[in-house]
Formats: C-alpha cells, structure tokens, sequence
C-alpha cells in the first residue's frame, strides 16, 4: 500500500470514528439528498456521501456519509452550502484516491 493511500485510509478512518465531528445522522428516512456521491469499490461495501439542505432548522446544510448501514453526519454548516459540498468532494477524492469509484447524483 502506498504512503498516499494509507493516509487515505486513516483519514477516512478517523472521519468515520470521530465522535467529536461525527454524529448518528438525524434526517427523516425519507428526506433525500440535494447532492449524492455512490463510491463503489469491488469486495466492499457502497459508500453514500449526500448533501442536505434542511427546509428550515438552524443549520444550512450537512455531510452525511453512509457505510455498512450506518450514517454519520460529519459536518454542518449555518450559512455556507459551498461548504458542504467541497466537504463532500473531499471525502470523495478521499475514496478515489484508494481505488473506489465515486459517481454524483443530483437531486432533480
């Protein structure tokens, strides 16, 4: 494994197990994503990352990421959806950069 993947690995790692950052994701079950990346990788499980932007609430948009069929939210924002969705990209690039393929899905 290269220096540059396992950084990739523990980064993502540490996103997932940080409980400072990271909290069980509290959106409806059926709210759906504004922006969604499926990142697939053979022999492991889909990771979802999707943007929210919440109807009202004190918060503008959030991260959420989905692994095994769990969902943690790992940011927020109150005033910058850009934020959410370069944060997004980031956990992509992240998955890419270990060999998963990452497509978006925009909410029509």
């Amino acid at each position: 494994m290269s220096p540059s993947t396992l950084l990739a690995v523990m980064a993502i790692s540490a996103l997932w197990a940080c409980d400072a950052r990271a909290q069980p994701a509290s959106i409806e079950p059926r709210a759906l994503p504004q922006e969604q990346f499926i990142c697939h990788l053979p022999g492991t499980s889909d990771r979802l990352i999707g943007v929210y932007r919440p109807p009202a609430g004190p918060q503008r948009c959030r991260v959420d990421y989905t692994r095994d069929g769990k969902t943690r939210s790992l940011w927020n924002s109150g005033h910058d959806y850009k934020f959410c969705v370069r944060k997004a990209l980031e956990i992509v690039g992240l998955l890419e950069g270990v060999n998963f393929k990452c497509s978006p899905h925009s909410r029509s």
